[in-house]
């Protein structure tokens, strides 16, 4: 086995580690709600090898290969009854506080604009009525 095939097989087996699953995994069904897990996936490998020869007919090879990886879960994206938050596993980013905070400023807006709806609603029926 020549070092080129050393390292295409430990790329391979590492191809095979990493997947969109890893990162976010499967939905997990539980007390109502829908749970799916997000992973950080951080991964490094090395190889090395050599051939030598002894004398005209003794050949030899002599190689290795490692690989360490890390799967990391951050976060977990939780869906029950229409609401969807990302609830993160450690203090995170300003992005990350933005978009855990996005679930309520869309339920304030939701809540705003039906609280003008019925203003606008109340509004046209006393413009009715006096007109009358």
């Amino acid at each position: 086995m020549g070092l080129e095939n050393l390292m295409k097989e430990v790329s391979a087996e590492l191809e095979k580690l990493v997947s969109t699953k890893t990162v976010v995994g499967d939905p997990i069904e539980a007390a109502g709600a829908t749970i799916i897990p997000v992973s950080r996936v951080t991964f490094g490998f090395g190889s090395g090898g050599g051939e030598g020869k002894k004398g005209a007919t003794e050949e030899g090879f002599g190689g290795g290969g490692g690989a360490g990886a890390r799967i990391e879960p951050v976060a977990f994206i939780v869906i029950s009854e229409g609401d969807v938050r990302l609830l993160t596993m450690s203090g995170g980013s300003n992005v990350d506080k933005i978009l855990e905070a996005m679930p309520d400023v869309l339920s304030k807006m939701k809540s705003l604009k039906k609280t003008l709806k019925k203003e606008g609603e109340e509004e046209s029926a006393e413009t009715e009525e006096s007109k009358e």
